[in-house]
């Protein structure tokens, strides 16, 4: 009996090592984008505004903290990450490289090669339905984490989840709508100066 009850302590960890490590994958993932990335001629236009990019790279890093938190906390921090992590990365395709066109833009530069981000924008537009719907996801899974962290008083992890929710209702009344503007007024230009508008519907699939 005894010797039964030590395999299975010692086999319950390397259990739970092993899930935690098919979670807390976002900032592996998006290392490894980078890498890809870096084998690509680079856009400059199309580069993540930094301190959208330090917001991100926190959100994963806290994220993955709460998971291994334990108790209900890390429960709850494990559910969210679930629903979190594929958005952050269609998120930094579609919005935040698309963000990276303002400075540029207000800055009255431009140039065709920016026209590639209409592929973007128009993936965005045909994508809201589903963005609205993993938000509302996000959100309830972000109340049961508050909800924990509340109860087993990790106060650096309310802050956080706070943080998480103001940082979804700003994509949807700032981020998103900017990144569409965009795309439209990319398409104003194109016509102002007859450059042709080449999108690539691949993007859409």
């Amino acid at each position: 009996m005894k010797t039964e009850n030590q395999t299975s302590r010692t086999s319950r960890p390397r259990q739970n090592r092993r899930a935690s490590t098919d979670l807390c994958s976002c900032s592996e993932m998006r290392a490894q984008r980078r890498k890809v990335n870096l084998n690509k001629t680079p856009n400059k236009g199309f580069q993540i505004p930094e301190p959208l990019q330090v917001n991100q790279n926190e959100m994963c890093v806290a994220l993955e903290r709460a998971a291994h938190s334990g108790g209900k906390t890390g429960k709850a921090a494990r559910a969210l990450m679930k629903v979190l992590q594929p958005h952050l990365l269609k998120e930094e395709d579609d919005l935040l490289q698309t963000l990276g066109l303002l400075v540029p833009l207000a800055h009255h530069e431009f140039n065709a090669g920016m026209l590639e981000v209409l592929a973007k924008t128009q993936h965005l537009k045909a994508r809201m339905f589903e963005i609205m719907r993993e938000h509302v996801e996000i959100i309830d899974a972000a109340h049961k984490l508050l909800h924990a962290a509340h109860a087993e008083k990790k106060l650096s992890l309310v802050g956080f989840t706070e943080r998480l929710m103001l940082r979804a209702w700003t994509d949807e009344v700032v981020f998103y709508p900017a990144a569409i503007l965009i795309g439209e007024f990319l398409k104003l230009k194109a016509a102002e100066q007859q450059t042709p508008v080449k999108i690539n519907r691949a993007a859409d699939d």
